[in-house]
């Protein structure tokens, strides 16, 4: 399988076709049997999850697993906004101006703890934190399954400009035909384990 950097790809398969497994390759967490992988000609097979965290974001299906819920809206886009930095000035974060952009209105409750808000909103908040440092590659977890419709398509909206914008390339694993053909460039169709169909 090859990525080009902005593509924006849907992995889609049955329970158990190995997507989740393909994933936690990506993430270090699982190594490969065979063959290589490789991130702008470097290869990254004994890579550890911690130096494959400084290049690539997860987004999961559970919103809860992107941010602090216990802390507020502001304090986590501090804390996105230090991952590999050592010095930044809150008031000019492009993040602040995608919460203006997704019209939930987060930019006016930026001291309401994460924990309030509605699962929705936290995945909007997860997907602006797994971006903020403008990660080679953004992993979505079905990160819109738990969502109603109006509010995937908000989120959905948000994942493609920050796909086209910020020219992070994207693997979403989708169940969702509505939001695949809608949204995503290229389909890849695993089953047990083999790409057993890319368009």
């Amino acid at each position: 399988m090859k990525i080009n950097s902005g593509d924006f790809i849907t992995i889609i398969g049955s329970n158990g076709a190995g997507k989740s497994t393909l994933f936690k390759v990506l993430m270090g967490l699982v190594k490969p049997l065979k063959g290589d992988y490789i991130i702008n000609n470097k290869n990254m097979n004994n890579a550890t999850p911690f130096q494959l965290s400084k290049m690539i974001s997860i987004v999961y299906q559970n919103p809860d697993m992107g941010v602090f819920p216990d802390l507020t809206i502001k304090e986590n886009l501090i804390l996105g906004a230090k991952k590999g930095l050592r010095f930044f000035k809150f008031g000019k974060l492009p993040s602040l101006d995608l919460l203006k952009r997704l019209d939930m209105g987060l930019e006016k409750r930026l001291n309401t703890k994460v924990k309030e808000l509605s699962g929705g909103q936290k995945q909007a908040l997860a997907l602006i934190l797994a971006t903020m440092s403008k990660p080679k590659l953004l992993l979505l977890d079905e990160h819109t399954a738990a969502l109603d419709p109006r509010v995937t398509e908000k989120i959905m909206e948000l994942t493609l400009r920050i796909n086209k914008e910020l020219n992070i390339t994207t693997l979403m694993i989708s169940h969702n035909t509505l939001v695949i053909s809608k949204y995503c460039d290229k389909i890849i169709r695993i089953e047990d384990g083999e790409i057993v169909h890319a368009a």
